[in-house]
């Protein structure tokens, strides 16, 4: 093997190690981007060069290459921060972006995020990010650009009502019945309170009308045989244009319950089916109140029960609300984006997707925090947080860059140390070459 064979081999090697600085080099200058993956520079030798010697035929190196930037994806540290819509992955997983000019879809562990002027959910390119929107707390089977409607939440009348209570079986039997004509329900002779007063317990909770309006409505029950009772639904008469403070029934009907407290009929009559009723300017209304089984027998939502007990609600749930502007949103693990208003209603608005890859190694870098697929990576399997292999997310935080400053330190002397050493090589080889000129 010549000398400047010599020099050639070892200038392969100050390529090599200037490839590992440059490598080193754009790891720390990324060291505080968000979400940034760090890369691994990794060699191969050349073909080595057949040589005779004494002993037979040989093999002498002729120096080294580049073999491939391997990216490294690592999971990064996560950090805290004071935006809703900053998501970072813990586990596997991209989020999945879309660029309006063009059709690919772009990739990335960068979850800064922010609402554009139309409430899309974009990045600082204004890169749109991918997920399942919401309509009426449903969400989309459909993958498509996540967008959130910040326009104030429109009321929604009471339909349902649906309560989970005991009744105490320590109660006296009425005698005289509610509806028996001790009193007249007709909003304008007996008072609301004096029928909550009467009653062996009673209950209220807020409804609302067609115009987002909120009512009482009082729920009072009267205990009228070991197992039947007598159940009423009033409001102030004086909401529906008849006298204020005076007791209108909307609903009434009977529960009957077997000795072990259990109910086993539930019957209503809703005065609506005969004298349709509304709240003052608004639409006619209807409600239908869920006690644990309706009029068929069939099980419902809610459970009242009979017991030796105090009489006591342990939850009324409406589906009614008035109208509202959006004052927060949240992130769960799972991806659901979900919107606090003022009117207190929580409501679903959307669901982040990730994208999961049956290779990492077949990605390229896009800038801009970007990652490509190829061929090399698979088809993207676009899927909820969570499940599968995919990572859940957690929001009001981000993913800080994989890399460690400490072993790029240490990766750094050693490629000096080996740019140092091959360059040796070279001012030796050279010296020998000069020497050799001067015998000639």
């Amino acid at each position: 093997m010549s000398l400047f064979s010599t020099l050639s081999t070892a200038s392969s090697g100050l390529g090599m190690a200037g490839t590992k600085l440059s490598v080193i080099g754009d790891n720390i200058a990324n060291i505080n981007t968000i979400g940034f993956k760090g890369a691994r520079a990794q060699f191969a030798d050349l073909v080595a060069r057949d040589s005779m010697g004494l002993s037979g035929p040989s093999q002498i190196g002729t120096g080294g290459a580049t073999d491939t930037v391997s990216i490294l994806f690592g999971q990064g540290s996560i950090t805290e921060s004071g935006n809703a819509l900053d998501l970072a992955i813990s586990g596997n997983g991209f989020f999945q972006l879309r660029d309006e000019t063009v059709a690919a879809k772009n990739y990335t562990r960068d979850g800064q995020f922010f609402m554009d002027e139309a409430g899309f959910i974009v990045n600082a390119g204004g890169f749109r990010l991918q997920g399942f929107n919401a309509e009426d707390n449903q969400l989309s089977t459909i993958v498509s650009d996540l967008r959130v409607d910040r326009g104030a939440l429109t009321q929604q009348e009471t339909t349902e009502l649906t309560l989970t209570s005991v009744l105490s079986t320590e109660s006296d039997f009425s005698t005289t019945p509610i509806d028996s004509g001790s009193f007249t329900l007709d909003g304008n002779t007996d008072s609301v309170d004096d029928v909550a007063a009467s009653a062996d317990f009673a209950t209220s909770i807020t409804i609302y009308d067609s115009l987002g309006g909120p009512h009482n409505c009082t729920i009072a029950f009267e205990r009228e045989s070991a197992g039947d009772w007598g159940w009423y639904a009033v409001v102030d008469g004086g909401e529906m244009g008849e006298t204020e403070g005076m007791a209108f029934l909307m609903s009434k009907g009977k529960l009957t319950f077997d000795a072990d407290g259990t109910m086993t009929s539930f019957t209503q009559v809703d005065t609506s089916s005969t004298t349709p009723w509304n709240f003052t300017g608004a639409d006619d209304q209807s409600i239908e109140f869920d006690f644990g089984l309706d009029s068929a027998g069939v099980d419902t939502d809610g459970d009242v029960r009979a017991i030796s007990g105090p009489s006591a609600v342990s939850g009324v749930v409406q589906d009614g609300f008035g109208s509202g502007d959006l004052i927060q949103m949240n992130v769960d693990d799972s991806g659901n984006i979900r919107g606090t208003y003022t009117n207190g209603e929580d409501i679903l608005l959307g669901q982040v997707a990730l994208a999961e890859f049956p290779s990492y190694t077949g990605l390229r870098r896009a800038g801009q925090n970007l990652f490509e697929a190829t061929n090399l990576a698979g088809e993207p399997a676009v899927g909820t947080p969570g499940t599968g292999t995919r990572g859940s997310l957690i929001s009001f935080a981000l993913e800080q860059s994989n890399v460690d400053l400490e072993d790029q330190f240490v990766d750094m002397i050693q490629a000096q140390r080996t740019y140092q050493a091959n360059a040796r090589v070279i001012t030796t080889t050279d010296g020998t070459l000069q020497e050799l000129v001067q015998l000639l």
